[in-house]
């Protein structure tokens, strides 16, 4: 295999200039894979363009993070735009903390470029943040060369994201669900997407085939709600990928990439609009079925596992 790159498009990260791939690497199922491909998989990612690679603390009890350390080695560490979500649910200083340092521990770094608290879903999430001193630990992490930028990300309500927007505090980047579906119902697209362009913060889109719920559609093919979403004013658009072959295939649509204009949006729209409107296709939306235990613990859904 070459080393030598395939230059993906590259768009600033917001007000900060840093350059980011159009396309970047989501690993969580990648992690649930083996440890060989996970690796032949980053490596191709890297090799052909990607800089923007997403992991998060809770990800397979920590062997995603480990994993992908073993894959930045040899020099890839450099080329990549490192996105690590913190998951202190109870948005705690002292856990907060803890995370990172466990997190730059087994990716093998000095620090990451942006940390972003994971899954923002609840309502109170956002006077936790403040309250339990999670930003005040994202602040100090930077003023320490730990991270570079700090944002924040979910999949649940855009009024969530606009209550943290509108406190005021200059987030560098925020996730978010981007996608046809997304357009009808709750929409991010609507609502946060423009508000986090005027705050001067990078949009980073998220879950741009819906969970897979776009598949229902006719007429909607999966090449079509990725280029919608690159359409969009995105810094990068995060993609889960657990193969090399969903890697080249990703790579295939993103590298002669030409946005949709405004008529073949909303073409895209109307033919996702027939299973979008009630919700029940954005189902991360909906239901608890995507979010993660360690927020359902926190926020008292369900009891935590017992020690062994």
């Amino acid at each position: 295999m070459t080393k030598t790159p395939v230059f993906l498009e590259q768009r600033p990260l917001g007000r900060s200039g840093h350059p980011t791939s159009i396309l970047g690497l989501g690993i969580r199922r990648l992690g649930e894979g083996s440890q060989r491909e996970f690796v032949r998989v980053v490596r191709e990612a890297i090799d052909k363009g990607v800089t923007v690679i997403e992991t998060a603390h809770e990800y397979a009890d920590g062997r995603t993070e480990r994993w992908l350390g073993l894959a930045l080695a040899e020099g890839y560490r450099q080329r990549v735009t490192l996105v690590a979500q913190c998951c202190a649910h109870q948005r705690d200083y002292k856990t907060a903390m803890q995370q990172l340092d466990e997190t730059l521990g087994r990716l093998k770094t000095d620090h990451v470029d942006l940390w972003s608290f994971h899954e923002v879903i609840y309502d109170n999430d956002t006077d936790w943040i403040y309250d339990h001193g999670g930003l005040d630990a994202m602040q100090e992490a930077r003023e320490q060369g730990k991270v570079r930028f700090i944002g924040f990300g979910g999949h649940k309500s855009p009024h969530i994201h606009l209550k943290l927007l509108h406190r005021g505090f200059p987030w560098d980047a925020v996730l978010m669900p981007l996608n046809p579906l997304d357009a009808t119902y709750r929409s991010f697209e609507k609502q946060v997407l423009p508000e986090t362009i005027r705050s001067g913060a990078a949009v980073i889109g998220i879950k741009p085939l819906a969970g897979g719920a776009l598949q229902q559609v006719k007429g909607v093919k999966p090449e079509d709600a990725l280029r919608y979403c690159l359409s969009l004013p995105v810094s990068t658009v995060l993609c889960g990928m657990e193969s090399t072959a969903e890697l080249r295939k990703n790579l295939k649509l993103v590298t002669d990439f030409r946005a949709f204009h405004a008529g073949e949006m909303d073409a895209v729209r109307q033919r996702s609009r027939s299973i979008a409107g009630d919700g029940r296709a954005e189902r991360y939306k909906t239901t608890q079925d995507h979010d993660l235990s360690g927020g359902l613990v926190a926020h008292g859904f369900i009891s935590p596992p017992k020690k062994r």
